[in-house]
């Protein structure tokens, strides 16, 4: 589905039922940042009933019998949301799993990776929910699998830590990492 601005896909949401009145509160995020992954190629949307769709990799960092994940985000507005997944990016239209990865290692972490360091280390699978960044909007994951040694990542900290997002316009602020 396309849309012609924002306040269409917002009437159109309207419409549907989905909760707008709780989207840009608590951890959840607003209208105009689903406008966005949609003009991004992160997300498209279906009708009947409204899902939205999203292509994620994960990035499995393991050091030590604990793997990398992300605790927490901070949003640019103040807001903050628990977390608990490993390093993880919307692929855009197109994009192949690989470089997606790439590109979530140096925007979250300002790690700069060959992409030979990586592999898929499990099949695709999808996973749908009822997103916590869009309430009240069904959405299917199609979740890609990949690691990187952390042996190939110099610079991570052994205790947890703040990262400034450096992903352009995004609503993530900054992102507070952690080994479980």
């Amino acid at each position: 589905m396309t849309f012609a601005d924002l306040p269409a896909l917002v009437a159109w949401l309207a419409e549907a039922g989905v909760p707008l009145a709780v989207w840009g509160r608590g951890g959840a995020k607003t209208p105009a940042d689903l406008w966005a992954e949609l003009a991004a190629g992160e997300t498209t949307l279906s009708d009947n009933p409204p899902q939205r769709t999203v292509a994620v990799v994960q990035v499995f960092i393991r050091r030590g019998g604990r793997q990398l994940m992300e605790l927490e985000q901070e949003m640019a507005d103040g807001r903050r949301r628990a977390r608990g997944w490993p390093p993880s990016e919307k692929l855009k239209g197109g994009e192949a799993v690989l470089g997606a990865a790439r590109r979530c290692l140096l925007e979250e972490l300002g790690l700069a990776v060959s992409e030979g360091a990586l592999y898929e280390s499990a099949p695709p699978y999808d996973r749908a929910v009822d997103s916590p960044s869009y309430p009240g909007l069904a959405t299917v994951y199609h979740v890609h699998s990949v690691a990187v040694a952390a042996e190939d990542l110099p610079g991570l900290p052994d205790a947890d830590f703040w990262l400034d997002n450096s992903a352009p316009a995004d609503p993530v602020r900054r992102h507070y990492w952690g080994w479980r």
